[in-house]
Parts: C-alpha cells; sequence; structure tokens
C-alpha cells in the first residue's frame, strides 16, 4: 500500500499575506484552491500543475467578522461560516454571494459542512447565553434552517462533519468535550441524538472513518470510538465496541501539535525545529515509518492547513506566517481513503487556544 521509498520535496513558489494567518486550504477543481484568512478575505488562486501558485481572486471583507470555517459545495462554489452568525453561498465564476443562511439565533458560527448528497449545510454555533447548538440548511430552501439542535452540548460547537455516504448521519464537537452524532431525519432533538461520546477534552476536529466516529482534542488527545446505540448502556462495555485510545498523540507522533486528521494521512507540526510531517493512516494504523516530512515549513510559525493533491503529486500548505506554499513530491503519500468525511474545522477556534496547545513545551 504504501512504497519503501520515500519520496521528496521540494518547496515551490510561496504567496505571502503577512502579518494575516492562512487559516484553511480547500481544492476547488485540481488547478484551484480557495482559502481563507484572518483578515476576513477569500483568495482563490490557480495552480496549474507543478509548483506555482497565483492569486486570481480576492474577495475582501467576506464576512463581518472572522471566517471561521470554509466547506466547497461544486468546482465553482464554496460556503463559509462566520463568526458575524452568517454562513455565505459563494459563486467563483462571479466572485460573489448568491445566498446568506441565516438563524434565529444569530449566534457566531465556528464550524461547517457540506453533504453533496442531500445538499444540505450545517453550522455549530458558539455559546450564546446557555445555547449553544447545530443549524442545518437545505441549499434547496434556504430561507430558513431545517433543523436547530442547541440542547445537546453546553460550550462553543468547534467542529461539525457528515458522514461520507450516510448524509443523515452527522457529528458535531465541541468545548465541553463531548461529540454528538444526529440522525438529521429527526425534528424533535432528544430523539435524533443517536450517541454521545465523552473525549474529556475541548474538542478540536472530529469525523468519521467508516462508521467509527474519531475525535481530536485541542490538548492532542486522540481517540476512535464505535457507533452504539444511545438506549443500550451494555453495548458500550462490550469488547468489540472498546473505544481505541491513543491518549496524547505528541510523543508517540513526533510532534507538537496536530494539524488535522486528513483523508488517508494525519498531518502534525514542530515549531521548535521548523517542521511539517505527513503521516499515512489507515483505520487505527498509523504507519510512523513511512511519515514524509516537509522540513522548513512555515518557520516557527503554527501550520494551520494542508491541502494534498495526489493527482498532482503536491502538497499544499498554510501557516501563521502568512504563506501559502506549494510543495512538488515525486510519487504519492499512500491511498487516500475514500471513507474519510470531510471535516469543517474551527481555525478560528484554534487561535483562541494557542497557547493551551502550542506553549506547554
Amino acid at each position: 500500500m504504501f512504497s519503501n521509498k520515500l519520496p521528496k520535496f521540494a518547496r515551490g513558489k510561496s504567496v505571502g499575506y503577512s502579518p494575516e494567518y492562512v487559516y484553511t486550504l480547500h481544492a476547488l477543481t485540481p488547478s484551484r484552491v480557495v482559502s481563507s484568512l484572518s483578515d476576513r478575505s477569500l483568495r482563490v488562486f490557480d495552480t496549474g500543475s507543478g509548483a506555482n501558485i497565483a492569486e486570481i481572486a480576492k474577495l475582501s471583507n467576506a464576512h463581518n467578522s472572522n471566517i471561521s470555517g470554509v466547506s466547497v459545495v461544486d468546482n465553482n462554489t464554496a460556503v463559509t461560516a462566520g463568526e458575524d452568525g452568517v454562513a455565505k453561498v459563494w459563486d467563483f465564476r462571479q466572485n460573489q454571494v448568491t445566498t446568506e443562511l441565516s438563524q434565529s439565533a444569530n449566534s457566531p458560527l465556528l464550524s461547517i459542512a457540506y453533504s453533496k448528497l442531500t445538499n444540505t449545510v450545517a453550522s455549530g454555533t458558539e455559546l450564546v447565553g446557555q445555547d449553544a447548538g447545530v443549524v442545518l440548511w437545505d441549499l434547496r430552501n434556504p430561507q430558513k434552517p431545517v433543523r436547530e439542535y442547541i440542547d445537546s452540548h453546553n460550550d462553543d460547537v468547534t467542529c461539525v462533519a457528515f458522514h461520507a455516504t450516510n448524509p443523515h448521519s452527522l457529528l458535531s464537537g465541541a468545548t465541553d468535550g463531548l461529540v454528538t452524532r444526529y440522525n438529521t431525519t429527526i425534528s424533535d432533538e432528544d430523539d435524533a441524538v443517536m450517541q454521545v461520546v465523552n473525549h474529556g477534552a475541548s474538542i478540536h476536529c472530529t469525523g468519521f472513518f467508516g462508521n467509527d466516529i474519531y475525535a481530536l482534542s485541542h490538548m492532542e488527545t486522540f481517540s476512535i470510538y464505535r457507533p452504539t446505540d444511545k438506549d443500550d448502556e451494555a453495548e458500550e462495555d462490550k469488547p468489540e465496541n472498546q473505544a481505541t485510545v491513543f491518549g496524547d498523540v505528541r510523543e508517540q507522533w513526533g510532534c507538537e501539535y496536530v494539524v488535522d486528521i486528513g483523508k488517508g494521512y494525519v498531518a502534525v507540526g514542530s515549531n521548535s525545529d521548523a517542521k511539517l510531517s505527513l503521516i499515512p493512516m489507515k483505520g487505527e494504523k498509523v504507519f510512523l515509518q513511512h511519515r514524509i516530512e516537509l522540513p522548513g515549513a512555515h518557520g516557527e510559525e503554527v501550520v494551520r492547513c494542508v491541502l494534498v493533491d495526489e493527482r498532482n503529486s503536491r502538497i499544499f500548505t498554510g501557516g501563521e506566517d502568512g504563506n501559502v506554499s506549494v510543495w512538488q513530491m515525486e510519487g504519492h503519500i499512500g491511498e487516500a481513503d475514500s471513507e474519510w468525511s470531510e471535516v469543517g474545522n474551527d481555525r478560528q477556534k484554534r487561535k483562541k487556544q494557542r497557547e493551551k496547545r502550542f506553549k506547554p513545551y
């Protein structure tokens, strides 16, 4: 599955936006990438092939507050979440908003995910008063949310993720340490909640691996949980349903922080030696001997996002140094696992967690 010969990387062109942070990178097409920055802008890049990258569009003030997440809808469209309480659908052929998605509480939105199978957008909200929850919109009828689940978390909802093949199965993770699995065909929240996992630490990201659930905390603790029935407590105690607990992965994965859990890999970084590594991962197996390193990475600054382009043997990275960089590689990093869900990550929330996450060393 993985080559014994590790591919080599060379840093290609970089585009700089210092002192801004680069929060996200997402592929629209094999030759176009969209990114969100801390100046509340969206940038679209022509990546062509090889190690080149060039900005072709800038959408300034995309939101009235920080952009907290981006999810791609199709080759020309993406949806963004903002801390201004609005989700927006963008058409990059016109470089403009086509739809604004509002919610009754107008709470700041911290995370976002899109399901192509049902044309549904999900977003997690910040805690306002006693309410923090998940809002869903159907883009075919976007005037108001189709679901609002506001009782399952008691703190900021930092991550949402749809199942890759069962789009009515949705996860939310929050800073209360809980991961909740919903059946979104059910409107009543008590009935819609299928499972609640207590990860024990503030959730950085969560998603599906097959039907299993993974959770990574802001303290870099990682576990994989089995799907269980919330009404059958004995089911959780069965040996086959026991969670796989990795614990704090920093020492075992040789890193200082985890950037992201991707499709078939985990991206990890180390500020002290200015390094970013991609480690192939399939199921519960992490192939440390096949780790791929991008030396120099973004210097001593935190790497915020990674985008792997296997078709063109490239990796794109964005960081707190304000750079978007492309790395040309020989060969591929391994098999991408199509069962990994798309993850709506909480990039702005991670900024709030920086001292806790990145300065205990």
